[in-house]
């Protein structure tokens, strides 16, 4: 009996901690993590060198809508030659099963144009996250 309370404690104060965590996001009562989820992409050369970027832009293929600005982008020093595509604060921009995200960039000196699709989900779960599609675009 003895071993069974520390154990029964830890759960008990396990249910406690998550209970509040949960949030109504108009998709029912979720326990999320308090974590602030954030994607991008980098964009380098083949030497890892960043580049001055032109013309990029990052379209939901399912709306055919630029993705909304982040209002709010985190206080984080990214890696060189990330861009943030989308944060927590835009998580009802994609879909619970993920959208496809096409992402163009002109390399500012070459005018070489390239392009990707990566998947984003968000809608009823409590971050965005990427469900498909590279981490980098690398230019010639």
């Amino acid at each position: 009996m003895i071993k069974k309370v520390p154990f029964l404690l830890l759960l008990i104060a396990g249910f406690a901690a998550c209970k509040g965590n949960k949030q109504e996001n108009g998709c029912g009562v979720q326990t999320c993590t308090l974590e602030y989820a954030y994607l991008g992409i980098i964009i380098t050369d083949k030497q890892n060198n960043t580049l001055a970027i032109t013309n990029f832009s990052a379209i939901n293929v399912r709306t055919n809508k630029p993705l909304s600005p982040v209002k709010n982008p985190p206080n984080v020093y990214f890696v060189a030659g990330f861009t943030l595509l989308a944060t927590d604060d835009n998580i009802k921009d994609f879909s619970t099963e993920g959208d496809d995200v096409k992402i163009t960039a002109t390399n500012a000196a070459t005018h070489q144009t390239l392009s990707t699709i990566i998947t984003i989900a968000g809608g009823c779960g409590c971050h965005v996250k990427k469900i498909s599609g590279p981490d980098k675009m690398v230019f010639d």
